[in-house]
């Protein structure tokens, strides 16, 4: 018979991930889940000590949120992607729903022409129109999976190209 699961060896565990960076309570779980899942009790005395983790403080999701959407924002990540990565990680709110994102003022015009500049430094000059075309779709396609809304950059790439046949 295997011995019952023991409250310090979780706390302890959930401490160490906790010190290395901020964790969501869902991320942490699943983390906790894969060292300890196979304990009979591992619902009853993760949820406790995750709950007292969080009563001290020590565990908040929206510090973790936070500081995922910096390091995303820094990485050039567009607005619908950071809810993509926020729901992945298991914050059910969108970014802007976070009140310590609230001194957060991302300019996502100026982000996402940061951005595109940054993977696409010369215009489209193909001189064929399907290659043209080709190339608007392949930018568009980068934006949109960064994240970026349509308004955010679709002028970047036509200012950037000649206009179609």
């Amino acid at each position: 018979m295997e011995s019952p699961l023991n409250p310090t060896d979780v706390r302890r565990a959930a401490m160490d991930l906790l010190a290395r960076r901020e964790h969501g309570v869902e991320e942490l779980k699943l983390k906790l889940k894969r060292r300890f899942g196979r304990e009979e009790d591992f619902d009853t005395v993760v949820t406790e000590q995750l709950q007292r983790l969080i009563d001290e403080d020590l565990l908040s999701d929206t510090r973790f949120a936070a500081a995922m959407v910096r390091q995303l924002v820094n990485k050039g990540i567009g607005p619908r992607r950071l809810d993509q990565e926020l729901r992945s990680k298991g914050i059910k709110n969108s970014w802007q729903d976070c009140a310590a994102l609230a001194e957060l003022e991302v300019d996502w015009f100026w982000q996402a022409q940061q951005v595109y500049s940054k993977k696409f430094p010369n215009p489209i000059r193909e001189p064929n129109s399907d290659d043209r075309r080709r190339e608007w779709g392949k930018r568009a396609r980068f934006m949109q999976y960064r994240g970026f809304e349509p308004e955010q950059f679709m002028e970047l790439i036509t200012d950037a190209s000649e206009p179609f046949d």
